[in-house]
């Protein structure tokens, strides 16, 4: 089974997701698990991780009611405020719910990067591990410092860094210290990486292979074909490729390079890190 482990689901409310500009008019409507098995299941796909877009129980509700009825959702990474005194009580109304496998905060949003670092914070990923679920960093490379002292403080929870941390692709500018910084991260054996949200960190209407060889070579050159993992980042990816373009990407990457990893980095990898 080929395994998408990073898409979005949402009706669009251009106030809830506020992020999605006015220009962004591809991304503003309604996007359901219908409209994902069209695009997929195109590309052999019939299964996903579906992710949080946006900072509230009620979206990771109805993600986890949306898993309930469409089998193509294997399972959901939702948001809880992991600096809640009440942490541990609001995680026991999700015991008995299988498809939640983990949780995400927007830390690119913060303004402060010493955000992940408070004591409040990494005391909820310590919850979260003891509970038995994973984490997902999404960071902007800029931000991979703090992940690295991050990464020290909760050695045993499962992490997956999301958009391989969002380097300028476009530009490659910084290309050396993220590529630095990725490799110190892949040193601890808890964290996984996805190949994900590329061609929205690429000139949009001008990317071409090319542009991403170097950075898929330093992901798998640090984590090795085993923490690593496909993600379509749909339908944000919509910004700047379908999804068949999407896939195209990394499956000419690792046709050439690791093709007797082919299903464990669209799927097997996934399924391990996830537990679907």
């Amino acid at each position: 089974m080929r395994l998408d482990a990073h898409q979005h689901f949402w009706h669009f409310d251009p106030v809830e997701y506020d992020w999605i500009l006015e220009d962004q008019s591809v991304l503003r409507r309604d996007f359901l698990p219908n409209d994902l098995l069209h695009d997929a299941s195109k590309q052999g796909v019939s299964g996903s991780i579906a992710v949080q877009a946006r900072q509230s129980i009620a979206e990771t509700k109805w993600l986890l009611e949306l898993a309930q009825n469409n089998s193509i959702i294997k399972g959901v990474v939702g948001w809880i405020d992991l600096c809640s005194p009440n942490l541990k009580d609001q995680l026991n109304e999700y015991s008995n719910n299988s498809s939640l496998k983990g949780f995400r905060h927007v830390l690119q949003g913060e303004q402060d990067r010493n955000f992940m670092l408070r004591k409040e914070f990494i005391r909820g990923l310590k919850i979260i591990q003891e509970a038995g679920y994973c984490y997902d960093l999404l960071v902007y490379a800029f931000q991979l410092p703090e992940v690295l002292r991050l990464v020290e403080e909760v050695p045993e929870l499962p992490m997956v860094v999301d958009h391989i941390a969002k380097p300028n692709i476009a530009t490659g500018k910084g290309f050396s210290t993220w590529q630095q910084h990725i490799s110190d991260l892949a040193k601890y054996p808890n964290i996984y990486c996805k190949i994900s949200g590329m061609v929205t960190e690429a000139d949009h209407n001008n990317w071409c292979q090319t542009d991403f060889d170097r950075y898929m070579e330093t992901v798998f050159a640090a984590f090795g074909p085993e923490r690593v993992m496909f993600g379509s980042d749909w339908p944000v990816c919509l910004l700047a490729s379908d999804y068949e373009g999407v896939i195209n990407i990394l499956e000419q990457h690792v046709k050439l390079h690791y093709p007797m990893n082919l299903q464990d980095i669209f799927g097997l990898n996934a399924r391990r890190f996830y537990q679907v």
